[in-house]
């Protein structure tokens, strides 16, 4: 799926919203690769499920060009920060776990659900029957401050600067990465 094909509009605004990206040099403690979300820049009323779901899978995509995440498989860190109910919708969610459960295009090692509202317990109940025993062991849902024990030493300098430890720029992750896309794709 190229940038300029398929909704390439839609990846472009979530890219610019900073919903959804990849943060080059994000670590797990196990070595793979993380992508980022920010879900409480998603409105299900504004944004199809469908759109969302594209950009997840054209990220994922992405990331299996590195021979590491291809094999092994990669990590989702979902900042939780200023999300609400009307951020939410079960055909959201369930669309989403089903993607991130799936083996294509890539297997997720590690899904970190990071600053979750305290009221996050009603949605969880609604969220764990979507998962497979299997893959919600590799569900944590921590503090920020917990961040250390699933993520490589430094991560700090390649988290997104939207997160308390955050070092690095998330405008200009998100700027690099469309002008990367544009320049690889565009030979393709």
């Amino acid at each position: 799926m190229s940038l300029y094909t398929a909704h390439s509009r839609y990846f472009f605004s979530q890219f610019i919203d900073q919903t959804l990206f990849i943060p080059p040099g994000l670590k797990s403690s196990e070595g793979h690769s993380v992508f980022y979300m920010r879900p409480s820049r998603y409105f299900p009323k504004q944004t199809s499920t469908k759109e969302i779901i594209d950009n997840l899978v054209y990220c994922m995509q992405v990331m299996v060009e590195e021979e590491k995440s291809c094999t092994e498989g990669i990590g989702f860190l979902a900042n939780m920060a200023d999300w609400h109910f009307s951020n939410f919708s079960v055909s959201y969610c369930y669309q989403f776990m089903m993607m991130l459960q799936g083996r294509v295009p890539v297997r997720v090692r590690l899904f970190l659900i990071v600053n979750p509202p305290s009221w996050f317990g009603k949605i969880w109940k609604i969220m764990r029957p979507m998962l497979s025993d299997d893959f919600a062991k590799k569900v944590h849902v921590i503090q920020g401050s917990a961040l250390p024990e699933f993520m490589e030493d430094g991560f700090e300098s390649y988290l997104p600067d939207d997160m308390e430890t955050g070092k690095v720029d998330a405008d200009a992750i998100v700027s690099d990465f469309i002008a990367y896309r544009k320049f690889v794709e565009v030979k393709d």
